[in-house]
């Protein structure tokens, strides 16, 4: 089904009138996932510690986004905020990693403050769609400020500078923009609602896009720890 959505699959249990479990249990599953990168990651350098941590909130984000899912009932847009928020915030973390290796030091302090800023204004904007948005209108809504931040930030941070850093530091940076070119699709499949099966979404099918695309980093920071903890500690 194209260009609109499958009914919500309910799920009724010891009287809760839940929705979409196909969501809530990808979502857990996302968590997992993000957990396991979270404490694999080597945090002996800045630019690991930065990834932990966007494994971290980015794992805590989906995990929210399922109960959003199942308690719509209950919560409706509001419930679905929370996640959207945390996934602004992971977002920036993907930025300051990239930006720990930028040089020169004037340069590099400037760009961080930019992208300190960027956050605090995607934040405040999507408070406030949320508050000007009425509970008639479509949910998916919500996910455009976010997708917006994510395009801006992924694109400028892993597609540019993973590129730029292959280029002029190792060739495993390639693993960043690799991994984001595998995102790219899920503005496709979310803005047109391409949905292969009630039981599989557009929202599963985005969720398999970014399990692809996270896992891909993920082997480009195991691959690159070492050489980024000699760069990011090396004697001026």
């Amino acid at each position: 089904m194209i260009g609109t959505d499958f009914q919500k699959i309910e799920w009724n249990v010891y009287g809760l009138e839940l929705l979409e479990p196909n969501a809530f249990f990808g979502d857990a599953f996302i968590l997992i996932a993000s957990l396991y990168f979270y404490r694999s990651i080597q945090k002996t350098s800045v630019f690991n510690n930065l990834w932990a941590k966007f494994y971290l909130y980015f794992g805590i984000s989906f995990m929210l986004g399922g109960f959003g899912h199942l308690l719509f009932n209950y919560c409706g847009l509001w419930g679905k905020a929370p996640s959207w928020l945390m996934g602004i915030v992971s977002t920036y973390y993907v930025e300051q990693a990239m930006l720990s290796l930028w040089t020169p030091a004037n340069q590099k302090r400037v760009l961080i403050k930019i992208s300190q800023r960027k956050m605090l204004v995607f934040l405040i904007l999507e408070v406030g769609l949320l508050l000007n948005v009425s509970s008639s209108q479509d949910p998916a809504i919500g996910l455009i400020i976010p997708t917006v931040n994510s395009i801006l930030g992924l694109g400028l941070t892993l597609g540019y500078l993973g590129y730029y850093y292959q280029r002029e530091y190792h060739a495993d940076f390639r693993y960043f923009w690799i991994g984001s070119l595998v995102l790219l699709p899920n503005a496709l499949v979310q803005g047109m609602k391409i949905n292969l099966h009630p039981w599989f979404d557009r929202n599963d099918f985005s969720h398999v896009l970014l399990m692809i695309g996270v896992s891909i980093y993920f082997v480009g920071i195991k691959k690159l720890s070492d050489f980024v903890f000699d760069l990011q500690n090396m004697k001026p």
